[in-house]
Parts: structure tokens; sequence; C-alpha cells
């Protein structure tokens, strides 16, 4: 398949191809094509699945026709994965199923849209730029020359690190697990679109000042100044849809694999964004007075190094619509421990590792709580016990897709001189987040 397209002020286009899946896995991406190094800025094609979903090569995508999530599959892949989507003599168990609601994926009852390629833009880079990035808690998209082929990958270490994996199989840079910014959020669970059998996989401490409603939206069921607790909780419970939504840890799964057999890790960092309205004119009783509630919102959040608590306050006077709140991995991983918050400890209990979540804010503050969401960022596993202390000229890099991908934790570090250039990052209308 040749490279069709032109782009202003790249002169030549070359395509990102891959190896071909093997039964039991997939293979990395790769770009064949001429070398155009002389120009200022060389256009790449994208194939294959090693980089989602930061860069897509052709894929494929349609709805699940229970929860009506979007998932996106790389199209070689859609294809191999054919024949047990129309069989209907599979073992439950290898039907490839839907990562939010578990529902199995039938090829004739689904509307498959077909979506090209991305282009990606590559400018020519150095050791000290790719260095001063990685020290800015950037970790650059390259295209590089590795095997007689060309592949798409991301910097994560650089000259002077060691990487390393912990016991559980975690990839280390310098002992730490990374966490750059800019790596695309991978969707455990999108509330609103909770439907069948059990319909969220929150619930509240008290029903009955708060309940969700058929749209997915958390509401006040009473007057929370009569009779309601000081703080309301919303705690998550996970489930595994590929054992029969039994309650389990939160795993690695990645909704751009669908199908994909593979052993799952537990997750270790979480995200969670919410949605809610803030009332205007709550107050609280204190017996002889009353003052403006507090308007914070809370999460307390299981680790591996312990219960974890952060706050948000929320602004003052509040908005007419709709606050947007965030709580990223890296803060709630730096949160302090619930032992010196001064809460109530039996909000402990609430959560564990496999209810590693819940949210609290004063009932007078907030009226709707609303497309709750939780997430988690890129995490990368060796494939066993391994330590790389890298050269002069050596890069650690690795594939967005960690499950797939066919990186430096197969090849060791690559050279300064085997990478081309830097890619551009590519505007789209939605994050790059995989699934939603």
């Amino acid at each position: 398949m040749s490279a069709s397209f032109r782009i202003q002020a790249a002169e030549a286009a070359q395509r990102i191809s891959r190896r071909r899946m093997l039964a039991a896995g997939w293979g990395a991406l790769g770009l064949l094509g001429c070398e155009t190094r002389r120009e200022t800025t060389t256009a790449f094609r994208v194939a294959g699945p090693s980089m989602a979903p930061t860069f897509w090569g052709p894929s494929v995508q349609f709805r699940c026709a229970a929860c009506s999530i979007t998932l996106r599959v790389d199209a070689e892949h859609w294809r191999a994965v054919q024949p047990s989507l129309n069989s209907s003599g599979n073992r439950a168990g290898s039907i490839p199923r839907c990562w939010h609601c578990g529902t199995p994926i039938h090829g004739e009852s689904i509307s498959v849209r077909s979506i090209a390629a991305d282009v990606v833009i590559v400018r020519p880079s150095t050791a000290v730029l790719l260095r001063s990035q990685l020290a800015a808690n950037e970790t650059p998209v390259v295209v590089l020359k590795h095997g007689g082929k060309t592949h798409l990958k991301r910097v994560l270490a650089a000259p002077g690190q060691k990487v390393t994996s912990d016991d559980s199989g975690n990839l280390l840079v310098d002992g730490q697990l990374p966490s750059p910014s800019g790596l695309p959020r991978v969707p455990i669970d999108i509330d609103q679109r909770r439907t069948g059998i059990i319909a969220s996989r929150w619930s509240c401490s008290d029903d009955s000042v708060w309940q969700r409603d058929a749209n997915g939206n958390w509401n006040q069921v009473t007057d929370a100044n009569v009779l309601s607790p000081d703080l309301v909780w919303l705690t998550y419970e996970h489930r595994n849809v590929y054992r029969g939504n039994v309650v389990s840890r939160v795993l690695d799964d990645c909704p751009a694999n669908l199908g994909l057999d593979r052993r799952l890790h537990p997750v270790s960092r979480l995200g969670i964004s919410i949605r809610l309205r803030v009332t205007n004119d709550a107050v609280e009783s204190t017996g002889e007075a009353s003052r403006p509630v507090g308007r914070q919102v809370r999460a307390v959040v299981w680790t591996d190094r312990g219960t974890r608590v952060i706050s948000k306050q929320l602004p003052e006077p509040p908005s007419r619509g709709y606050e947007h709140v965030h709580f990223e991995p890296r803060v709630i991983q730096e949160g302090r421990p619930i032992e010196e918050t001064g809460l109530d400890q039996a909000v402990a209990a609430f959560v564990s590792a496999s209810s590693p979540v819940a949210i609290g804010w004063n009932p007078r503050s907030i009226s709707t709580l609303s497309d709750l969401r939780l997430w988690r960022p890129v995490q990368w596993y060796v494939r066993s016990i391994s330590s790389w202390t890298l050269a002069d000229d050596e890069w650690f890099v690795v594939g967005d897709n960690a499950p797939v991908s066919i990186d430096s934790r197969d090849w060791g570090p690559v050279r300064t001189d085997q990478i081309i250039g830097v890619c551009d990052p590519i505007a789209r209308d939605q994050p790059t987040d995989i699934g939603g």
C-alpha cells in the first residue's frame, strides 16, 4: 500500500506498518519507505495498534449495542477476530466482549465505520531537545529505525537513567513508576453509560438522601437541610466483565484490544472526573446561628501505599452551571494519609483493593452529581525481571498500547543515531481516551 497524500512543508510521505500478528500476540509498528531526512518535516502514515490511542493506523469504530460505548479497533485486528464474532459455537470465554458492560460483540448486529490512518508530521530532533522534554515531565513520541524497519514510539527514559521492574512486573524509571504529563487516559468506568442488572458500580452511603436516576445522574431526594449527614459518600466497586461481573481489583484492560487473550495486571494508579452542580445559598444550622456550608469534594482512594485523601475546593460564589472536578493520579498518590485528615476513620472502611474510591461532599453544597468517570493512565509492564542502565547515547522507548507494543522492553535501549525525529501532536475533537 503506497502513501498517496501530500502535506504542506513535507515533500515526501511514508507509512507505518507492523509485523504480522502471530496467533497468540501482536507485533510492532513499523515504517516503510524512502528516507527524506533533508526535509524540514516529513509526513508518515500510521498502521497498526502499537501507539493507540495516541496515534491510530487504519481502524474501525462502532458502538456497543447495550451501553452505547464507542469502541475503536485496529482494522487488521478487526479482521482477525471476525470468525469469533460471527460464530455461534464459541466458548463463552472466547467471545469478544464490550470492555465496559461485558456484552458479547456480534459482527452482524453492529454498524461499523472505517477510519483512515493518522498522518503524523515528524521534525528533526537532537539529544539535547529530547533531554529537555523529559526533564519537563514530557515524553516525546519519535520515529526511529530498528531491525531494518521504522517504528513510532514514546521516549520514556534518557541516557544515564536506570530502567528496572518491581516484583509485580511494573516498569520503573529510576525506581519510580513513570507518570509524565500528556499520556492518554484509559477508561475504567463511565457511570452514565451503565446498563443491565448492575445499573451502577457506585453506591451511596445514605440512599435516603441521594439516589441515581435513569439517566445516570445522582440527585438529592430529600431536603438536604433536614435530617441529612454531614457528608454523603459514593463508593465504587469494581467488576470483571470477562468473569461474569465478579467483584475484583481494577485491572489493566485496554479497550483498543478487543478480544485479545492475555494476562491482566492490577492497576496501581487511578484518576477521577466528576461534573456537579453547586447550590447557591446553602447554609447549615450550628444551634443558635447558621453559616455557609463547606464547599469541598473529597476523594478517599485505596493505593498500594495506603489510603490517601485529597480535596478540591469548589468556587465561591458558585457558578450558574456545572463545575468539573478532576483528581489526577499523581495528585492522588501524593495525597494525605487518612489518619492525618481528621476524617472519621470509619470512612477508611469504604475503600479496599476492589473498592478503591469513595467520593464525599456536604449534601447541602451540591444538588446534582453527573458524568462520573474513573480512568487510569497508561502503565507499562515487563515480560520478565529486567534492568537497563542507559549509556550516554541510549534511550528507552515504549508504545502507548502497552500490552501489544514491541519496544525497548523486548529490544533493549535504542541509540541516538536511530532516532529520525519527533512527532507533532495530533489535534483531536476528543481527548485521547481509549473508548468512551
